[in-house]
Order: structure tokens, then C-alpha cells, then sequence
């Protein structure tokens, strides 16, 4: 956890200053967050495989016609990403999780829920935890300290050493 904390512990500040910048538009911060450009031009690994279907989400997105004041939780923000990259083929739950994000940085929302997708999945099922979302209860008491945000990230990333630590 130490490890997690001295190395990612601040990840969110910048990044939440990048895709949480309120000098943008919504039509802006929808670009910026479906295009997953850092500040330096560069993708975020996250996208590298699917970056040429990004911009037909950011279309999708924009045709929905939606409005930031519509999105009231990040759970809503959510479900509306994912049925945007349910119409493009090729992208799946982790972009899906990743632009409502970003886009929850610029709305100021933050999940509530630990997401499970790709290697969050992963490391959630070494606690026998499975499903598309769970409580942050249903970790251990040192991981719950991490918050739902960092929870996903932390499940992911330490995901190969899970077993080595909590069990």
C-alpha cells in the first residue's frame, strides 16, 4: 500500500487539472477526454490499441446531444460513455471508464463505486469479487482507505502482487 501511495498517491492532481480544466468548453472537455491526449500530445496507454475509433466515440457522443447539467452522479456520466462505446465496435469498459473520467474531473464527479474492467477485474476477483461494479466495503480495510478512485487503479496495477500482499 506504502509502495502504491508513495508512487501514485498524487496521480489525480495533475491529471485532474488536465481533464478537469473549467477554462473549456463542455464541447472542449468532451473532445479532450474521447481523444485521451495528455498536456504533451501523447495517448494515454489506456487507448493506444483503439485510438483510431476515439474520435467516431467523440461523434457518437456529440450527436447524443447531451449536456453537462444532465449528469448528476458519476454512475449516470457512466452509463451514458458506456452506451456510446456499445456503438462502436472496438472499444469496450476500460475507455468506457476512462473518458467518464476525465469528463467526471471537468464535471466534479467522482465515483462512488469501484469499477471493475480489464485488470481492476482482475485484481478484484483475488478477493473473490466479481462484477461489472462493487461497494468499496467489499475490500480490505487498508485498500477501502484508498478511496473508489484509487481502489480502481490500485487493483489494476498491483494486480500481479495482490495475492503476495493480502493473502
Amino acid at each position: 500500500m506504502n509502495d502504491y501511495l508513495a508512487h501514485f498517491g498524487t496521480c489525480y492532481q495533475a491529471q485532474t487539472q488536465w481533464w478537469g480544466d473549467r477554462t473549456l468548453t463542455w464541447d472542449a472537455a468532451l473532445e479532450r477526454a474521447w481523444l485521451s491526449r495528455f498536456a504533451d500530445g501523447k495517448m494515454h496507454p489506456h487507448q493506444r490499441r483503439v485510438s483510431s475509433k476515439l474520435a467516431e466515440g467523440l461523434n457518437i457522443s456529440r450527436q447524443d446531444g447531451k449536456r453537462s447539467q444532465q449528469f448528476k452522479t458519476f454512475e449516470e456520466l457512466h452509463h451514458w460513455i458506456e452506451s456510446v462505446t456499445a456503438r462502436v465496435k472496438g472499444l469496450g469498459e476500460t475507455t468506457a471508464y476512462d473518458v467518464a473520467q476525465r469528463l467526471g474531473m471537468w464535471l466534479n464527479l467522482a465515483p462512488d463505486l469501484v469499477y471493475l474492467h480489464a485488470g481492476t477485474a482482475e485484481g478484484a476477483a483475488l478477493f473473490n469479487i466479481t462484477g461489472k461494479t462493487t461497494f468499496l466495503s467489499a475490500f480490505p480495510p487498508e485498500i477501502q482507505k484508498l478511496g473508489a478512485t484509487h481502489t480502481e487503479n490500485f487493483l489494476c496495477i498491483y494486480k500481479d502482487n495482490l495475492k503476495w500482499l493480502f493473502h
